[in-house]
């Protein structure tokens, strides 16, 4: 199906997941270069509840900041406009598709763990290649397969299907999606982040995250989730000559496929971390 017939579909959905208008209002107070500390923790912290959320991230393990911040003011300075914001959007996620409800032949909690060990595992490779921000290529693992939850809520004929095909053939979830699927999670999943604002390098990363496409114009986001979802779908094993980078990205890349042993028992640990906090029921 063509992605503008999907999001026509999409579009009549009226209880699709939306974030915040903090988010919101926090995003359109970062486009202005002047933005202030006090402006936007201001705007977070008309929201109690999010602002103890986003401080209980913060001050976890996940992070392990030497100091304990007890303001949403101190956060951001220490960790950033950006981490924050994104921060924002991981515990709305986590906690409005987390754990309230049981889906359909679908396990949720391994889902998450999939999830989570994906935005890790990207976070590490944009960290030792230096292409992203550390903290978008995590934020972005972690929505990589957003679009899987909207379909078996509301595609769950479809998801079936998927499901009976992958017994059938014992192929993976994407190859089972292509042959028998009239939608699938990858149109979903990129139309439910462009209609949260997310920054479009996001969008074109959850849209592109089960292939091997990279455009000279770049960032390196979607490689990163591209390798990371393919370290966690292999037991952390894969062939660098599977993938084909535009030179920019090859060059930050390529040493880490290489030699993942060098940061993957480090990843390995700060997944245990991450699902302790964000799995923690």
């Amino acid at each position: 199906m063509e992605n503008r017939e999907v999001w026509e579909i999409l579009e009549k959905i009226k209880d699709l997941p939306t974030l915040p208008a903090v988010y919101f209002k926090v995003n359109r107070l970062l486009q202005d270069r002047q933005a202030s500390l006090e402006n936007v923790s201001r705007a977070i912290e008309v929201d109690p509840a999010m602002s103890a959320k986003i401080l209980r991230l913060v001050n976890s393990a996940f992070y392990g900041m030497r100091s304990k911040s007890s303001s949403i003011s101190h956060a951001i300075m220490v960790m950033g406009f950006n981490t924050v914001k994104n921060a924002v959007v991981s515990v709305t996620v986590l906690d409005t598709l987390g754990f309230k409800e049981t889906l359909r032949d679908f396990d949720i909690a391994a889902f998450w763990r999939h999830s989570i060990s994906v935005a890790v595992l990207a976070k590490q490779l944009a960290g030792g290649s230096r292409l992203v921000p550390v903290e978008d290529a995590f934020m972005t693992g972690l929505l990589h397969d957003i679009g899987k939850i909207i379909m078996v809520r509301y595609f769950g004929d479809e998801f079936a299907k998927v499901l009976q095909k992958m017994r059938e053939d014992r192929c993976s979830f994407a190859d089972a999606e292509t042959e028998v699927a009239a939608i699938d999670h990858v149109q979903i999943g990129a139309y439910l982040v462009r209609k949260w604002q997310l920054p479009e390098n996001v969008i074109e990363a959850v849209a592109g995250h089960h292939y091997h496409i990279s455009s000279s114009a770049s960032s390196g986001l979607v490689d990163c989730i591209v390798i990371a979802n393919a370290l966690a779908n292999s037991g952390y094993r894969i062939n660098p000559e599977d993938y084909v980078f535009e030179t920019h990205v090859e060059k930050a890349l390529a040493p880490l496929i290489a030699d993942t042993q060098s940061w993957l028992p480090e990843a390995l640990e700060e997944i245990e971390a991450a699902c302790s906090f964000f799995l923690e029921k």
